[in-house]
């Protein structure tokens, strides 16, 4: 019994060291388990606040991204509507309407223009302080000088717009009172604004028109034959045509109405003779009786020969009255679209080099800059008409052949029905002697040619017929003086809204004149007043404007 008791001790002390052992071991499984547990929630907690942070400074990034593109696209949007040279508001205050309309006015900083006549830059740019939400608790960015509080946001933008062709209309006063002084400053002034903008011009970019005016404008036989115009028996010497009131309220000209030739005539000269007289309708032509140095007072089409414009210029002829609005018309016509057909036309006669012949440009297709350059050194004053029947056709006044005399015919009772002016007598037969081959019968045309509607009317009419001569004068034309400040200011506004920019140069001009001038041009920063030799200061500038750049496509 004591042996079998030793060995069942013996296996019990056996077991226990077992037990504890599976013991202990399971002791630090549990130990070795608890101690990864903890690892794995630090190494979570690290992640979590890393993916915390990364979410944070995505969100910071973002409404950084979010400001700076509404400050670009707010500044694309509004740089190029202020460079568009349709629009006529200072381009900076454009750039100001569209921040204050997406209600970042705070936010632009500054806005940069540059212009000339024919391009337009600007430029802006704005910036914006955004507060942080998530990079500011980076503390440790604090000692790179980082603004870990602020991110700064700036943006900038520019647009242009450049006009590669030019074409340009030169409104001239060779009225009576640009005589002397006035026409010698005027002419050096024109021909070297002409130099100046064709000197820096492409060939083929830049185009010149000249329209002389006094009264009229003599627009040229050939661009006469252009219209609806009857000059069967009228005056050759004269290419104006009559304008009603209706064709001033836009810058196109019908092809098919039918237009009345106007004369070329003096209306209140009291002597005779062509030398002594100052035409309504300045001559395009000489015929023995027309001063030939009176050519350069007809219309030059658009041309870039500069031989050819100062020429025109050089041979420029003052007398007559003023109507700046028949000016303005003529000027603006050439410059209108409606215009193309008549230029064809002159490229047909080899009046206009065929390069021009798509010109006047469409401004809705072509990048162009169309100038009309108006100068006075007046105001509008009378223009005359003559009043038919006495604009076509034969007269009742004869002119001998070799002597010159002069016989008017009236069917009277009896047989006295030839007046003589030259002794102010009634007579059975006609002044000089001779027989009927003798004499001319005088057409109404050559009668203006070589005497004054005053002096016809005073000495062939008002004496024979013992009547008043002012009437009779009143019979043979009409005045049209009341209106034409009216049809001025209507012709330019109907060029100012056809995009056509115009400069006004008040040369020595009276009140009204200047004033009248001032209100055609696009603004009062394109109106120049000028006296001596500032008008060449003047046209000078208008000129630096369009020569700025070298016009490229």
């Amino acid at each position: 019994m004591e042996i079998e008791f030793k060995e069942t001790s013996a296996r019990s002390s056996g077991s226990d060291r077992l037990v504890n052992r599976l013991r202990q071991h399971r002791l630090a499984q549990t130990r070795f388990a608890a101690s990864e547990d903890g690892s794995l929630i630090v190494l979570s907690l690290v992640l979590f606040m890393l993916m915390v942070t990364m979410g944070g400074l995505a969100v910071d990034v973002m409404r950084f991204e979010q400001r700076r593109t509404a400050l670009q696209q707010t500044l694309d949007r509004s740089v190029l509507a202020a460079a568009s040279m349709t629009q006529n508001l200072e381009p900076a205050d454009v750039v100001n309407d569209y921040f204050q309309k997406a209600g970042l006015a705070e936010n632009l900083d500054w806005v940069d223009v540059d212009r000339g006549i024919n391009y337009r830059i600007v430029t802006a740019g704005a910036s914006s302080n955004l507060a942080t939400l998530f990079i500011s608790n980076f503390k440790f960015l604090e000692e790179s000088d980082v603004d870990i509080n602020n991110l700064a946001v700036a943006a900038a933008s520019g647009a242009e717009q450049r006009i590669s062709n030019v074409e340009v209309s030169m409104v001239l006063d060779i009225s009576g009172s640009m005589g002397g002084s006035r026409i010698n400053n005027l002419r050096p002034a024109a021909r070297e604004f002409v130099t100046s903008v064709l000197s820096t011009a492409e060939p083929g970019r830049v185009s010149i028109s000249i329209v002389p005016y006094n009264a009229q404008v003599n627009i040229g036989a050939q661009m006469l034959s252009a219209f609806n115009v009857n000059t069967t028996n009228t005056h050759s010497a004269s290419a104006c045509i009559e304008l009603p009131d209706s064709t001033f309220t836009s810058n196109t000209m019908s092809r098919t109405a039918p237009f009345t030739h106007n004369a070329h005539f003096d209306p209140y000269n009291y002597t005779s003779g062509w030398n002594n007289m100052l035409f309504n309708c300045p001559p395009n032509t000489g015929n023995g009786q027309v001063p030939m140095v009176q050519n350069g007072n007809t219309v030059t089409p658009m041309t870039d020969n500069q031989g050819v414009l100062h020429a025109a210029i050089n041979n420029l002829a003052v007398g007559g009255n003023t109507s700046i609005d028949v000016g303005v018309k003529w000027g603006a016509y050439l410059l209108s679209r409606s215009a193309n057909p008549v230029i064809q036309h002159l490229v047909n006669q080899n009046r206009v080099q065929s390069k021009f012949g798509n010109r006047p440009l469409d401004p809705a297709t072509a990048d162009v800059l169309k100038v009309l350059v108006v100068m006075t050194d007046g105001e509008n004053t009378t223009e005359y008409k003559i009043n038919d029947p006495y604009n076509t056709g034969d007269s009742n006044i004869y002119e001998h052949r070799t002597n010159g005399r002069v016989s008017v015919y009236f069917n009277r009772s009896g047989s006295n029905d030839w007046w003589w002016p030259r002794t102010n007598t009634w007579n059975s037969g006609r002044d000089g002697g001779g027989s009927n081959s003798n004499y001319n019968q005088l057409t109404w045309p050559q009668v203006w040619a070589n005497y004054s509607v005053t002096y016809v009317a005073y000495h062939f009419y008002g004496l024979a017929l013992n009547q008043n001569y002012n009437n009779w004068r009143d019979t043979f034309m009409t005045q049209v003086y009341w209106n034409k400040d009216t049809r001025l200011q209507q012709i330019c506004n109907a060029a100012k809204s056809d995009n056509i920019i115009v400069y006004g140069i008040g040369f020595e001009a009276p009140t009204n004149g200047r004033d009248q001038v001032r209100a055609c041009a696009t603004s009062n920063a394109h109106y120049f007043d000028a006296r001596g030799l500032e008008i060449s200061s003047a046209f000078r500038a208008i000129a630096n404007n369009i020569s700025q750049l070298r016009l490229t496509q």
